[in-house]
C-alpha cells in the first residue's frame, strides 16, 4: 500500500512538470529563454482529431490566458460532462451543446460559441499550448485536477446554478463545481 501511494505521489509530480514543461519550457529550467513550445508528437488511441480539435478550441476560448493548470482544469471539467449522462457523450458534442442563437451566450454550455465573434484561433503559441493540454488531458483522464467538477465559471460573476453545485476548487479565474 504505502508503495502505491508513492507510485501516485511521483505520477502526479511527473504530470506537472510535463505540464510546466510544455507551456513555458524556461520555466521549467528557472531561467528566461527564447519561447518555443515542445512537442512530443503525442496521439491519443481512439480520440478522433475533430474530438481533440473541440477540446482545443474549448481550452483556447475559455481559458487561454490562464497557466497550465487552469487550461488543464477547463479540459478536465469538459472530458467530466462527456462521462456523465446528463450531457452529450462526445468531446464536440458537449462543447457545442444548446442552440446557437446569436448573440445570445447564455443559450450555449460555453459562451464564446454564441458571442457573435469569431471563432478562429488567431494567436498561434495559445493555440499550441491549448491543444497540447487537450492531449494530455485525453492521455490521463484519471489525473481530474477538478475533483469530478461538470461546472465552472469566471470568478468575476455569480451565476445562479451556482448556489445548486457543490464547489470543488478554484484555477485561475475560474470556480469549479460539480
Amino acid at each position: 500500500m504505502e508503495v502505491m501511494k508513492h507510485f501516485y505521489r511521483l505520477s502526479g509530480l511527473i504530470q506537472a512538470l510535463l505540464i510546466s514543461w510544455m507551456i513555458h519550457p524556461a520555466m521549467a529550467e528557472g531561467r528566461v529563454l527564447e519561447y518555443k513550445p515542445l512537442d512530443f508528437g503525442l496521439q491519443v488511441a481512439g480520440v478522433q482529431n475533430s474530438e481533440i480539435e473541440c477540446l482545443t478550441r474549448n481550452i483556447y476560448f475559455e481559458a487561454a490566458t490562464e497557466d497550465g493548470f487552469g487550461k488543464l482544469a477547463v479540459a478536465m471539467a469538459t472530458l467530466n460532462r462527456v462521462r456523465h449522462p446528463r450531457f452529450p457523450n462526445t468531446i464536440c458534442g458537449v462543447v457545442y451543446q444548446g442552440p446557437r442563437i446569436k448573440h445570445k451566450t447564455w443559450a450555449c454550455q460555453f459562451s464564446w460559441f454564441c458571442d457573435g465573434k469569431s471563432d478562429r484561433m488567431r494567436n498561434k503559441r495559445l493555440r499550441e499550448e491549448s491543444r497540447r493540454i487537450a492531449t494530455l488531458a485525453l492521455l490521463f483522464p484519471e489525473k481530474d485536477i477538478t475533483l469530478g467538477a461538470t461546472h465552472y465559471h469566471a470568478n468575476y460573476v455569480n451565476p445562479i446554478w451556482a448556489q445548486k453545485l457543490t464547489l470543488t476548487t478554484q484555477f485561475g479565474r475560474h470556480i469549479f463545481y460539480r
